[in-house]
């Protein structure tokens, strides 16, 4: 059964931890790569259908810290940067893979604040 976002779909628990599980171990190997590549730490969170998704948020992330450390890990894992701007004042900052072999995906991420002249 392949991995899902679609939450009409009826799936089954087991199945569900099977693909946080895959997950799980995936990220270990991420954190470890991360750390021995020097790429900026991020702020990770395992979706219940077996996404990962690392997140540039938190003390000491200025707005181009978020955007140099979206890029880098993009970059590491041959992923394009989507850039939006919202009409409420945010950039948000999406870069989504997939892994075929270890059969997992997820996204980087980050939502900037920006302040606009006039604002």
């Amino acid at each position: 059964m392949p991995q899902t976002d679609d939450r009409t779909d009826t799936v089954p628990d087991a199945t569900l931890y099977e693909w946080q599980r895959r997950a799980q171990r995936h990220l270990t190997d991420l954190i470890e790569h991360g750390a021995t590549n020097d790429l900026p730490p991020l702020l990770w969170t395992l979706a219940p259908n077996g996404n990962l998704i690392g997140t540039a948020a938190g003390v000491g992330f200025t707005p181009d810290l978020q955007r140099d450390t979206i890029r880098r890990w993009a970059d590491h894992v041959d992923a394009r940067v989507d850039v939006d701007y919202t009409t409420d004042g945010r950039e948000e900052l999406y870069a989504g893979w997939k892994d075929d072999e270890r059969r997992t995906r997820g996204c980087f991420r980050a939502t900037i604040f920006v302040h606009r002249e006039g604002a």
